[in-house]
């Protein structure tokens, strides 16, 4: 039987506070933006309360919150006041703070105090943040717009960020993506078929996919046609889910990876990232550094100068937000062979929701060829090329064609064996 004694309680080392702050965030690119923010509050807006470096400064707040609680809660009312004041001035104003961005400087010190022991009444906080009254209606890309992103691409690597994310979804995080995490779908005899992933010393998926093919042309099966690739994001946390990318963007992704081998002098491993940074090595390419590559696309592709709205920071078009919503609105105008109600929980899944309501992740489930089949009536809407959308679409055509002739042919059949079996029986009556 399983006892915990006395003698068993072990007493947790001390941590610096800025170290345990930073064990309580899991994924990179919040660690990232917290950090920033935390150092721009306690370094700047701070800067004549605490004194020494980033590290000392955090030290600092940690220990007035454990020995100074009503003092460190005044110090955050009154810098919620001094916030709520610039979310009051005009949004020409410089200094005017949006009020969506308002909670995004008290989260890092929430963070920072959670994972460090110190308590707050931060009820007493929340009820100063101000009214969302001024949030501006916001759009997605449209797939003429997303055309022009593509005409002022500067390489490979800028295509394949703009169709994952446009035919994906994901968030700019979502990018943290490995050549382990993506996995080609194929139909095989009118049935998706997925291609079974080679051990790590075998150059992932991709050499299992060729073999794959190998093995189908040895045997004389027809060729296998690409229907979409399989994409985990958030791959080894509690937040992953399963989404999928057109054949389009696969077929884009194919390239780059061509050019990824010829870049580090060998095939990818499957923990290896898919995007790089500009050099030689594996150095994985960072959020802010995709956002970049996408701000300068649109830059030059003339999409921020009518997007902006009365001269206020932000855009009527999210740069990243912009690709998501244009796959939601693709997704739910897309006919479904589904219910209404299957088919709209198998995109929230795919957008990595919980559902329509919580509990539809417990109850409703489906396995990743469901998702892949409801995923293949929306590929249409989501290739860019509109070339390459109308081969779709015709393709879909024909096989629904030659569905329906194999169909009535075989109920010709049963018709021509049903009037000999009827012809025969009255001749034997005669």
């Amino acid at each position: 039987m399983m006892r915990l004694t006395k003698e068993n309680i072990q007493r947790m080392a001390e941590e610096p506070p800025l170290t345990l702050f930073k064990q309580g965030i899991k994924s990179p690119e919040t660690l990232d933006k917290y950090t920033r923010t935390l150092r721009y509050v306690l370094c700047t807006i701070l800067r004549d309360i605490l004194d020494g470096d980033f590290e000392q400064r955090v030290q600092q707040l940690v220990t007035y919150g454990k020995t100074e609680p009503k003092w460190t809660l005044d110090l955050l009312l009154s810098l919620s006041r001094m916030l709520r004041e610039r979310t009051e001035l005009s949004p020409d104003n410089p200094e005017y703070l949006n009020p969506v961005s308002f909670g995004n400087f008290f989260k890092p010190i929430k963070k920072l105090f959670d994972m460090n022991d110190v308590y707050v009444s931060w009820k007493r906080v929340n009820v100063t943040y101000p009214e969302l009254d001024n949030v501006s209606e916001t759009y997605g890309w449209t797939k003429a717009e997303i055309q022009k992103m593509l005409k002022h691409t500067n390489g490979t690597i800028d295509k394949v960020i703009i169709l994952i994310a446009a035919s994906s979804g994901i968030r700019a995080g979502g990018f943290n993506l490995n050549w382990g995490d993506i996995a080609p779908i194929y139909v095989v005899d009118g049935k998706l078929k997925m291609v079974d992933k080679e051990d790590e010393n075998n150059n992932d998926l991709f050499i299992a996919e060729k073999m794959f093919d190998v093995s189908a042309q040895r045997t004389n099966t027809p060729q296998l046609q690409i229907a979409c690739a399989m994409l985990q994001v958030y791959s080894g946390t509690s937040e992953k889910y399963i989404t999928f990318i057109t054949p389009e963007a696969y077929s884009v992704l194919l390239d780059y990876r061509q050019e990824w081998i010829q870049r580090i002098g060998r095939h990818p491993k499957s923990r290896d990232p898919i995007l790089l940074k500009d050099g030689d090595f594996v150095r994985r390419a960072t959020a802010i550094s995709i956002k970049k590559r996408l701000t300068r696309i649109l830059n030059n592709a003339g999409l921020r100068d009518h997007t902006r709205k009365n001269n206020n920071r932000r855009f009527d078009v999210p740069m990243m937000n912009g690709f998501r919503r244009f796959w939601n609105k693709s997704c739910k105008e897309s006919y479904s062979k589904e219910s209404h109600l299957s088919s709209l929980i198998k995109k929230e899944y795919m957008m990595g929701h919980r559902g329509l309501v919580k509990l539809d992740r417990n109850y409703f489930k489906t396995n990743i060829l469901e998702l892949a089949e409801e995923y293949m009536q929306v590929i249409p809407n989501l290739t860019i090329d509109d070339s390459i959308a109308l081969r779709e679409t015709n393709r879909k055509k024909d096989a629904y064609i030659q569905k329906m002739k194999g169909e009535n042919y075989t109920r010709i059949q049963e018709l021509e064996r049903m009037v000999s079996e009827l012809y025969t029986r009255l001749e034997e009556k005669k």
